[in-house]
């Protein structure tokens, strides 16, 4: 008998991209001695010169501080856990919530941001073994229609962003669990949590 599928959203939902921002732009203005709000400025100049999403690289990303600070980063250091920026980044429970489900169902991700990025914040958290390639589905805009037709009927996803959860809901195609860790709002029909550790009770 096929396993039920479970999709999970990436950013704040498995993944905290406050730790996540916090720890990258703490080691890059620890590196080239410059303030977190220097660094958040030559990030933000970089992510909105891009013309696509596909144009993110981990080298040009790193090289656009070197010229403008000066200094050699290791690149090895941000395409990696070395400095524990991913992992570190995981929820706490994360990893023990994947264990508990991964003989049960298969995982996937339904996830939105720079492709390449996203697959190194996946990768390099150390939890990429927990997924299933052909379930991981990546897009810069995971509403939109011709990518949510690529989303295999049935799966379960869990989603913190209310207006993605309530589109999917309108779409009668999936389970959809709302992860909401910012107060105690419920939508009608939809199965609210606070943590990953609710997902199966």
């Amino acid at each position: 008998m096929t396993k039920p599928l479970i999709l999970f959203d990436w950013d704040d939902t498995l993944f905290s991209k406050t730790e996540y921002k916090k720890g990258l732009r703490g080691n890059l203005a620890r590196i080239c001695e410059a303030s977190e709000e220097e660094i958040f400025e030559v990030e933000e100049r970089y992510f909105n010169n891009l013309e696509k999403s596909g144009d993110f690289r981990i080298d040009t990303f790193i090289q656009t501080f070197e010229e403008k600070f000066g200094k050699k980063i290791q690149l090895e250091d941000f395409s990696s856990d070395n400095l524990k920026i991913y992992s570190g980044a995981l929820f706490p429970e994360t990893i023990s919530v994947l264990n508990n489900l991964k003989n049960q169902f298969n995982l996937g991700i339904y996830s939105q941001g720079f492709i390449p990025l996203q697959k190194i914040k996946i990768k390099s958290s150390g939890v990429g073994d927990f997924f299933d390639e052909k379930f991981v589905f990546i897009d810069r805009d995971k509403i939109a229609t011709e990518f949510l037709a690529k989303l295999p009927d049935k799966a379960i996803i869990v989603e913190d962003k209310k207006e993605v959860v309530e589109k999917l809901k309108n779409l009668n195609r999936f389970k959809v669990i709302w992860i909401n860790r910012i107060n105690d709002e419920k939508i009608p029909g939809i199965k609210t949590i606070k943590s990953l550790l609710e997902i199966t009770e």
